[in-house]
């Protein structure tokens, strides 16, 4: 019998050598279901072609954009079955519809402090709407600037962008450009800022780049990421925020190699539902609502291009219309530098044919939809 005790206490002695021994290391990254909740919850919502961040901290909540109008009741139910009714602040990362039609929504459910924003004004229908609904519920309006930090709970959460605002700015390069760090783990929120203003935020705060789990620009779109941006954000988590089967063919391939080639592990709403990333300070746990059907690294529907359709008719993805016809269309896209021409401008001519997609609608629509003017015709 003692010796049966000893052998026991021996063995206990050395499983416990050994966890303490797998405890030891640094990694600050680890996909876990098991674990028990750790302080910090950052949900990535799933509202389809759309953004909507709900972070959670120490009984302090803030909500980071909220999908287009018609997921206005989602986010509702959202804060509801969490019992979220008081929100510390709100943050429209740019007046684009995919990220502020949503957040009337969880005004009509939550009191809220505070509405940050990168400009007090933008004629923008969405933005308006949501500029109403707070001043319905008396809730102030904020454009933070850079180098100011938020406090979430024990998080902090810093703004590093947007740079200074011109007017030729897109509305994708005026996004709110968030960090935020929990113990030694860090998150970057980078709204839909492009590779311009990216370049500007390296200039800026190259040192608050390296982070652990970056929510992917864009929507994983090409003009989202670079290679300079990856190599300084180098992720351990990517998250993409789209919509199964989406018009902009969101995630594109070039972003997607970017990510892969880092080492990146890769979480997408289209596919994994809603995405949980959580915090205990020192590692971070991923779970998500759903299994991916497919191939994570494949990249989503792309536009039918000119030179993919058949010599007659048309083809049409969503309101994205390909003909051969360019006389009866308004404006030609470059799918690859997300300009929109008019089909008179003498760039049309050195569009690769696999990149140009004709597009019949008004110039706000495209604007909305992430292009930007071409330079040269003036669209």
């Amino acid at each position: 019998m003692k010796k049966r005790k000893k052998y026991s206490s021996i063995l206990l002695a050395l499983v416990l050598f050994i966890l303490c021994f797998v405890n030891s290391g640094n990694n600050a990254f680890a996909v876990n279901t098991d674990q028990a909740k750790p302080g910090l919850e950052v949900m990535f919502i799933d509202v389809g072609q759309g953004d909507a961040i709900l972070i959670s901290c120490d009984d302090h909540y803030m909500l980071i954009d909220g999908g287009t109008s018609d997921k206005s009741d989602l986010i509702y139910t959202v804060l509801k079955n969490k019992g979220i009714t008081h929100l510390d602040a709100i943050a429209a990362t740019h007046p684009h519809a995919d990220h502020v039609g949503g957040l009337p929504g969880a005004l009509a459910y939550a009191v809220c402090d505070v509405a940050y924003v990168p400009v007090a004004s933008y004629d923008n229908a969405s933005f308006n709407k949501f500029k109403t609904s707070l001043q319905s519920k008396g809730v102030p309006l904020a454009v933070p600037e850079t180098g100011s930090k938020i406090q979430l709970g024990s998080a902090v959460i810093s703004v590093i962008g947007p740079t200074d605002i011109e007017p030729s700015m897109t509305p994708n390069d005026i996004s709110l450009f968030f960090r935020l760090d929990y113990g030694n783990t860090s998150f970057l929120f980078a709204g839909d800022a492009e590779q311009q203003e990216q370049q500007l935020v390296m200039w800026n705060y190259y040192d608050l780049l390296d982070v652990d789990c970056l929510k992917a620009a864009h929507h994983g779109s090409y003009n989202g990421a670079s290679s300079a941006f990856i190599q300084a954000v180098s992720p351990k988590i990517t998250v993409v925020s789209c919509g199964a089967g989406n018009s902009y063919g969101h995630p594109h391939a070039d972003a997607l190699s970017l990510y892969k080639n880092s080492g990146s592990a890769l979480y997408r709403t289209d596919m994994h539902g809603d995405i949980y990333v959580t915090s205990d300070g020192t590692q971070l746990y991923v779970t998500t609502e759903k299994q991916p059907q497919g191939d994570i690294w494949s990249s989503g529907n792309t536009f039918s291009s000119a030179s993919g359709s058949s010599n007659s008719g048309s083809s049409s993805t969503g309101s994205l219309t390909t003909t051969n016809q360019a006389g009866k269309t308004d404006y030609v896209l470059n799918t690859h530098t997300g300009k929109f021409h008019l089909p008179s401008c003498s760039s049309v001519s050195t569009i690769k044919e696999s990149n140009k997609v004709y597009f019949t609608g008004t110039r706000d629509e495209l604007i909305n939809k992430g292009y930007s003017p071409c330079g040269r015709c003036h669209p």
